[in-house]
C-alpha cells in the first residue's frame, strides 16, 4: 500500500515539474506568443471580413434592384403593374389551375398607421429597439449569447429586423461566418439607404409566414379570410408567432404550438404597450383580458382539442380553412393544385413569378381526376346514407345518445384516393378529401397515416415468395399460434386447417400471414419497407414497431405510401418515385425545370416474387377472394387488388357510446399501367358501417369501369421482365398443374401462373374422375360478427350484387391483444 502511495506522488511531482516548465517556457516567450496571436487573429478577420466583403460585392447590385422593388412597393405611390400568372396543365396540356403570387396591394409607408396592431406584435416579439438602433442591436446579441450558453443549444437569437431584411434579401442559404458577415455588410447598406418606415414596410411584405405566404397581407387572408388592417391583436399574435420558424408554428401543421407561441407574443405586446403606434388604441386593461380574448379566438375559429390513441391533444380547428384558394383564378383538381402551388413558390422567386409567366407541365390526367372525384363522392355518399339510416333506428328505438353520437360522426366521414403510372410514377389522379370543393382541406393521400390493416399483405407475401418459404400452390395450415404470448384471431370464426398460399391471401387469413413474417423475420421486413419507401430504417422503426401485428397492417401509412408499396410489386420490383410534373417553361418555351421517368430505378424486390404476388392478389377479386368480379365468359381477368379493413378498437367505444363498426376501410386495386389506393374512414377514428371491400372496393371498380370504358385499358397486367421463372396453368381448387386428362376436373382454373424454375406447383394424385375435393371446405366461413359486414360481388356492369345472407368481412385486429408483450425475433 505505502508503494503504491508512494508511486501516486512521484508521479504528480514529476508531472508538476512538467507544468512549471511549460509556464516558465511561455513566461519567458510571452511577447512573441501575444504578438503572433495578435497578428493571427488580425490575418483571420481580414480573411473573414474580406471575404465576406468580396461575396457582398458581387451581390450588392442584384440586392439593390430587390430592394429598389421593395421600396417601390412601400412607397407613397403605387405601382399598377399587374403581376403574370402561373398555369398548371394536365399531361394534355388542358388548363386545371391558374394562380397568381398574390393580386392585393402590399403594406405600404403610408398606410402603416392602418397596421398599428400588427406591427405593435412585429416589434414586440422581434425587434423592441428598432427605431432606436442603427442596424445592429448588441444588448439583444449578448442576452441571446447568454441565453444559448445556459441552455447549451440555439434556442434564442439576436436578429434585428433589419438583419431579418437583409437575410431575405441575399437568400445566401445555408448559415455560416462568411454568410452572416455578409449579411452584415447588407444590413449596413439598408440602414444607409432607407428609413426606418421603409424598412419596416418592406419587412411585413417579405416576411414568409408559412404554406407559401410571403408577407403579413397574404398571410391574413390565408389563415383568416381579412386583410392585415383588420387583424385582432389574437390574430396578428398568431401570425408573428410564426416568423421563428414557419414549418413548425404555423397553424395549419401544428396548431398546438402556434396557440402557444401566439399566448407568448400577447404577453410580450401586453409588456411593451409603449411599442404601439398610437397606444390610445389599445385595449384597455388588455393584459388582464388576454386569457378571456383568446377564448373568444378559440371560439370564433371553432379550436377544438381532442385526444388521438395515445392520449396526446390533438388540435382542430377553422383557420386557414379557406386560405389555400385565394390566389387561383381556375382550380379544378385543388388537391393536386396545392401542392403544386407550394412546390412553385419554394423553388422560383417573387420576381420570377411576377415578372415571368409559368407554365406547369404535370403528369395529372383531368379525365381521370374527374372520374375519381365522383366516384369518391359517391362511394362516401354511400356510407353517410347508411349513418343517416343508423340514426333514424337509433331515434326510433329511444336511443338518443347513440342517435347524437351518429349524427356527430357523420359530417366528418371522409376518403381519399390516389392513382398512378407504377412504371414512371407519374400521379395520374389525386383526391385528398371529401367533400370535394375548391377550398384548402387536409391531403389525406399524401399527409394522413393510418393502418393499412390486410392490405400490407402483399408485401408479407412477395417477401415469401422472394425467399422461396412458400410458393401460391404451397400448402399450410390455418392454426391457432402462440408466437410469444402473441396470438392472432381471424375474421372469421374457428380454422380453416390445410389451404393453399393462395386462398389464404384470397380469404385474408390473419394466421397465415403472421406465419410467414414469422419466418421472413421483422427486420428483413422492415429493411425492406423502408427502401421501397425511400424513408431511413431509423424513422421505419419509430414508424414500425418491431412486432408480429405488423402482418396484420399496424404500421401507418398514407394512401401515397400504400400505392408506392403496390407499384414497386406491379413494375417488376423497382423503387417508385411518385412524379407530378414533367417540366416548367415559361411562355415562350424556356425550360427551367424538367424531371424524368421512374424507367431505371434501383431494383428492391425480385421480379418473379412481384408477378408471383400479383397472380395470387387475383384471386382476392374471384369467387375465392373477399371481393368478387363477375366478368363475361372468355374476358381476359386483368384485375388484382387487396381489401383492408381496421376494426374498431374496443377500448376507444365509451368515446363512441359502444358503437359498433370499423374505422378504416382501404383497397389498394391493380389493373394495366395502373395502381390505385382508395381510403375512407373518419380522421378521429369513430366507427361506421363498411368494409374494405363494400366500401372502397366499389368506388375502385367504379372508377376502374369508367376508365376502361371511356379511356380504355391496356391487355397486360404483369410487364415483360427477364427472370428465372416459367408460367404455368394451375387449379386454384388445390394449387396443382392443370392436366390434360379426362380424369381431370377443376372449377376455378388459373391459366399462365408465375412460379421459380425448379419450385413448380405439384401434380393431383389420387383423385377420380369427379369433382376435386377443395382443401378449402369452408371457403366463405362465418363471420365473427353478423352484423358488421359482408363479402363483396360486383357483375361485370360494376354494381355491387346484394348477398343473399350476410357473409363476412375483415375485421382483423391490428394490434397486439397483450399490449406489453414484444415479439423478439431470436425466440422460436
Amino acid at each position: 500500500m505505502n508503494h503504491q502511495t508512494n508511486s501516486f506522488f512521484l508521479i504528480l511531482e514529476v508531472l508538476y515539474g512538467h507544468l512549471k516548465d511549460l509556464i516558465r517556457f511561455f513566461w519567458v516567450r510571452r511577447v512573441r506568443f501575444l504578438t503572433l496571436g495578435i497578428v493571427f487573429g488580425i490575418f483571420l478577420s481580414f480573411f473573414f471580413l474580406g471575404g465576406a466583403y468580396v461575396v457582398w460585392s458581387g451581390e450588392e447590385a442584384r440586392v439593390h434592384k430587390s430592394l429598389e422593388k421593395y421600396r417601390s412597393e412601400v412607397s407613397n405611390f403605387y405601382d399598377s403593374f399587374q403581376p403574370k400568372s402561373v398555369k398548371i396543365l394536365d399531361r394534355s396540356g388542358k388548363v386545371m389551375g391558374e394562380f397568381y403570387r398574390r393580386n392585393f396591394r402590399p403594406i405600404r409607408t403610408d398606410n402603416l398607421g392602418k397596421h398599428n396592431v400588427i406591427v405593435w406584435a412585429v416589434l414586440s416579439s422581434e425587434d423592441r429597439e428598432f427605431f432606436s438602433h442603427s442596424g445592429l442591436n448588441y444588448t439583444a446579441i449578448g442576452r441571446a449569447v447568454v441565453t444559448n450558453l445556459v441552455q447549451f443549444r440555439l434556442s434564442q437569437g439576436g436578429s434585428t429586423i433589419s438583419q431579418q431584411l437583409a437575410k431575405l434579401t441575399l437568400n445566401l442559404g445555408k448559415r455560416n461566418l462568411f454568410n452572416k458577415l455578409t449579411e452584415l455588410y447588407c444590413t449596413f447598406y439598408i440602414e444607409s439607404q432607407y428609413s426606418k418606415e421603409e424598412i419596416l414596410a418592406m419587412y411585413l411584405n417579405q416576411i414568409f409566414l408559412g404554406e407559401g405566404n410571403t408577407g403579413v397581407e397574404e398571410a391574413a387572408r390565408y389563415y383568416f379570410r381579412k386583410p392585415a388592417s383588420e387583424l385582432s391583436p389574437e390574430e396578428a399574435a398568431l401570425l408573428v408567432g410564426i416568423i421563428p420558424a414557419p414549418s413548425v408554428y404555423n397553424p395549419v401543421r401544428n396548431l398546438g404550438i402556434a396557440l402557444s407561441r401566439q399566448k407568448r407574443v400577447l404577453y410580450d405586446m401586453a409588456r411593451n404597450p409603449e411599442l404601439h403606434p398610437s397606444q390610445k388604441e389599445i385595449p384597455h386593461k388588455f393584459s388582464d383580458s388576454i386569457e378571456l380574448n383568446l377564448k373568444k379566438f378559440k371560439t370564433i375559429y371553432k379550436v377544438k382539442e381532442n385526444k388521438d390513441e395515445e392520449g396526446n391533444p390533438k388540435y382542430s380547428s377553422e383557420i386557414g380553412k379557406y386560405g389555400a384558394d385565394k390566389d387561383f383564378r381556375v382550380n379544378l383538381a385543388p388537391d393536386f393544385n396545392s401542392e403544386i402551388r407550394r412546390f412553385i413558390l419554394e423553388k422560383f422567386s417573387n420576381e420570377d413569378l411576377e415578372e415571368r409567366g409559368l407554365l406547369v407541365y404535370t403528369t395529372l390526367d383531368l379525365e381521370k381526376q374527374r372520374l375519381a372525384e365522383e366516384a369518391l363522392r359517391v362511394g362516401v355518399d354511400s356510407v353517410r346514407a347508411d349513418l343517416t339510416k343508423q340514426e333514424s333506428d337509433y331515434q326510433s328505438k329511444g336511443k338518443a345518445d347513440l342517435a347524437e353520437v351518429t349524427r356527430a360522426i357523420l359530417p366528418q366521414l371522409s376518403g381519399s384516393m390516389i392513382s398512378l403510372d407504377p412504371e414512371t410514377g407519374d400521379v395520374e389522379a389525386m383526391v385528398g378529401g371529401y367533400k370535394i370543393s375548391n377550398v384548402f382541406r387536409f391531403n389525406r393521400a399524401e399527409d394522413a397515416r393510418r393502418q393499412p390493416g390486410s392490405t400490407i399483405k402483399a408485401l408479407v407475401y412477395a417477401l415469401a415468395f422472394e425467399k422461396r418459404i412458400v410458393n401460391p400452390s404451397s400448402k399450410i395450415r390455418d392454426e391457432k399460434l402462440d408466437i410469444s404470448g402473441y396470438s392472432p384471431k381471424n375474421w372469421y370464426k374457428g380454422y380453416k386447417g390445410e389451404i393453399t398460399v393462395r386462398q389464404a391471401l384470397a380469404q385474408s387469413v390473419n394466421t397465415v400471414s403472421v406465419k410467414l413474417l414469422h419466418e421472413i423475420g421483422i427486420s428483413y421486413f422492415v429493411q425492406k419497407l423502408s427502401a421501397i419507401l425511400s424513408i431511413p430504417e431509423e424513422e421505419a422503426d419509430v414508424r414500425f414497431q418491431r412486432n408480429l401485428s405488423l402482418a396484420l397492417g399496424s404500421g401507418e401509412l398514407s394512401p401515397m405510401e400504400l400505392s408506392v408499396i403496390y407499384a414497386t410489386l406491379m413494375n417488376g420490383g423497382r423503387r417508385v418515385t411518385p412524379r407530378k410534373i414533367l417540366k416548367i417553361t415559361d411562355l415562350d418555351g424556356n425550360e427551367f425545370y424538367s424531371t424524368v421517368a421512374n424507367e431505371a430505378a434501383e431494383q428492391i424486390l425480385d421480379p418473379v416474387a412481384c408477378a408471383m404476388a400479383i397472380n395470387t392478389l387475383q384471386s382476392v377479386l374471384t369467387e375465392e377472394g373477399t371481393m368478387t368480379l363477375k366478368r363475361k365468359e372468355g374476358e381476359p381477368f386483368l384485375y388484382a387488388g387487396k381489401t383492408g379493413t381496421v376494426q374498431s378498437p374496443k377500448l376507444k367505444s365509451s368515446r363512441w357510446k359502444g358503437l359498433k363498426g370499423v374505422r378504416d376501410v382501404w383497397f389498394a386495386g391493380l389493373t394495366p399501367r395502373n395502381v390505385t389506393v382508395v381510403w375512407v374512414g373518419h380522421d378521429e377514428g369513430a366507427p361506421f358501417p363498411g368494409s374494405g371491400s363494400g366500401v372502397s372496393g366499389g368506388i375502385w371498380y367504379r372508377y376502374t369501369q369508367n376508365v376502361k370504358s371511356k379511356l380504355g385499358m391496356g391487355n397486360q397486367l404483369i410487364s415483360n421482365f427477364v427472370g428465372d421463372f416459367v408460367k404455368v396453368d394451375v387449379c386454384a381448387d388445390d394449387g396443382t398443374i392443370i392436366e390434360t386428362t379426362p380424369d381431370y376436373v377443376c372449377k376455378v382454373p388459373l391459366y399462365a401462373q408465375y412460379y421459380y424454375i425448379g419450385d413448380l406447383p405439384p401434380k393431383r394424385a389420387g383423385f377420380a374422375k369427379q369433382e376435386p375435393l377443395n382443401q378449402n371446405t369452408n371457403l366463405k366461413p362465418e363471420p365473427m360478427d353478423e352484423d358488421d359486414s359482408e363479402i363483396s360481388t360486383y357483375d361485370s356492369q360494376g354494381s355491387r350484387i346484394q348477398p343473399t345472407a350476410v357473409d363476412s368481412v375483415e375485421l382483423e385486429p391490428p394490434l397486439i391483444e397483450n399490449r406489453r408483450a414484444r415479439y423478439n425475433e431470436e425466440t422460436p
